[in-house]
């Protein structure tokens, strides 16, 4: 009797110094100060490859931050999420109120392999992508050259020639889309591929690190001229949509679309916390939509 009784105080000892190393463990990696400062929200562990990585700014001061089940989402974001992410895993979900009235939702989802953290409002519409940082960057700049988003240097190294396409991709292009026209292509950190091609409108073709097709979608039905335009040259609505919904974005390429030297429409190719996305703009510069491609 004696001796199960030291075992049970034993296993309690235990337990309890457990539970405490956790919760300490939790304040280091949650409450930090870079972490409670930038609103920060863990989205990917930390690898034997690279740091942690989190969303930052998620909630306006003063407001609070629970939560919740992915039943307690309006069900437009559901909607959202197939039509645009088809395939997600869904991770994490939150309720941000302020004043104890519901302002927003974050959702944090796994997309082909990388996670994505979105932001919609009180009714479930859409507003904007969360910039992610490693954990190392939540201040300052947000990068650092060999990090997860040292393309926010703006030096373009994902962008490969049409020429050095292997040759399964080219002949994926000549067998099942032989009249389109390739324009650029990229390359993620994950090895896969992406290829802007026109053919009347502009497509966007993913294939994996393997080179086999993933997915193609159209980007713009426009016809017309598509004429490759600097970022400089994108209207002021069109920059600053790009900025407030995609904050941290890297610009990769951009086309204007026109019929006899008049602009139809502007694409805008972009890479979002390593995840790329094709956006139709009119001629004035406003959003029309957009294609998560991979």
């Amino acid at each position: 009797m004696k001796r199960n009784t030291l075992i049970k105080r034993l296993f309690l000892a235990v337990t309890a110094l457990t539970f405490t190393f956790a919760s300490c463990e939790k304040e280091t990696q949650d409450s930090s100060d870079d972490v409670a400062s930038t609103q920060a929200i863990l989205v990917e562990s930390a690898s034997v490859s690279g740091e942690a990585v989190y969303i930052i700014n998620t909630t306006p001061e003063g407001a609070s931050r629970d939560s919740i089940t992915a039943t307690e989402l309006p069900a437009s974001v559901a909607t959202y999420l197939i039509a645009n992410y088809n395939g997600y895993t869904l991770k994490k979900t939150f309720k941000v109120s302020i004043s104890s009235a519901v302002d927003s939702y974050i959702v944090v989802i796994l997309y082909n392999g990388k996670p994505v953290g979105l932001k919609f409002d009180s009714t479930g519409a859409f507003v904007k992508a969360f910039e992610q940082r490693e954990r190392g960057d939540l201040k300052g700049k947000g990068w650092k050259r060999g990090g997860r988003f040292d393309g926010r240097e703006g030096r373009h190294h994902d962008t490969i020639a049409v020429t050095s396409l292997s040759t399964v991709i080219k002949a994926y292009f000549l067998v099942n889309h032989p009249t389109d026209t390739l324009v650029s292509a990229f390359r993620g950190k994950d090895s896969s591929t992406v290829v802007i091609s026109s053919n009347n409108g502009l497509y966007a073709t993913a294939f994996n690190s393997a080179n086999l097709f993933q997915k193609r979608a159209q980007i713009i039905a426009h016809k017309g001229k598509k004429t490759a335009v600097a970022q400089t040259e994108l209207p002021a609505k069109t920059l600053s949509y790009l900025t407030t919904t995609y904050p941290g974005y890297v610009f990769d390429k951009a086309f204007a679309v026109k019929i006899n030297s008049n602009v139809q429409a502007y694409v805008v190719i972009i890479n979002s916390n390593n995840t790329r996305h094709g956006l139709h703009f009119n001629a004035a510069g406003d959003f029309v939509k957009t294609v998560v491609i991979r």
